[in-house]
């Protein structure tokens, strides 16, 4: 999917600051009045290859999202997986780190072995709700828009990304729109047009760390 893209790189930083699928997030920083046993230093970040960052010869996401916020940031990325399979995982992170949020960026691979959105949304429904079930604030996203050789996926991430802002908003909860941080002229991603590079995976800490 092609897009008519007004924005230049320069300005991509600064477009980070307005994440938020609800259009900001919130004014006052991300909070968890209720983390029962939970430290609200720790934040766990679950998801696939994007999080872990084993793409990219550069620091991943959360290890920046660390520095960037003084967060205690646990990567809980596992490559290849998918939302649908790594519900209970969503569990085993909160058991493991007990950490106060945790941001969920799950999808794509579901998209790429045909899963229908519904039951991907399902899935992450799911996670949100073994997150509040266990004091822990939960954080959706959304996933830039596939391009190079992953563009045959695009229609139905983008598809899968608009159901994740609905999601967001039935729920009350944030909700940081990489689709959105994305959009904008200049090389994000590396040569497979799905994984971000070393610029990419800052935008993608910053888009976060704005929650905070």
């Amino acid at each position: 999917m092609t897009r008519t893209k007004s924005r230049v790189l320069p300005f991509v930083f600064a477009l980070a600051l307005l994440a938020g699928c609800g259009g900001g997030g919130p004014p006052s920083g991300l909070q968890n009045k209720n983390p029962g046993d939970n430290d609200v230093d720790v934040v766990v970040a679950l998801g696939d290859s994007i999080t872990l960052g084993d793409q990219c010869a550069c620091a991943p996401y959360p290890a920046r999202l660390q520095e960037q916020t003084g967060k205690i940031v646990r990567n809980a990325g596992l490559s290849g997986s998918m939302a649908t399979d790594n519900v209970d995982r969503a569990a085993e992170m909160i058991a493991r780190f007990h950490p106060g949020f945790m941001l969920i960026l799950y999808g794509h691979n579901d998209v790429v072995h045909g899963v229908q959105t519904g039951s991907i949304i399902e899935a992450l429904q799911a996670m949100v709700a073994i997150c509040r079930e266990r004091h822990v604030v939960p954080v959706l996203a959304t996933y830039p828009e596939p391009i190079g050789d992953h563009a045959a996926y695009a229609p139905r991430v983008l598809v899968l990304n608009s159901h994740v802002r609905n999601l967001a908003v039935e729920l009350g909860i944030e909700c940081v729109d990489l689709e959105m941080e994305f959009d904008v002229e200049g090389d994000l991603r590396q040569a497979d047009g799905l994984h971000p590079n070393d610029a990419g995976t800052q935008i993608i800490a910053m888009a976060f760390a704005d929650l905070f």
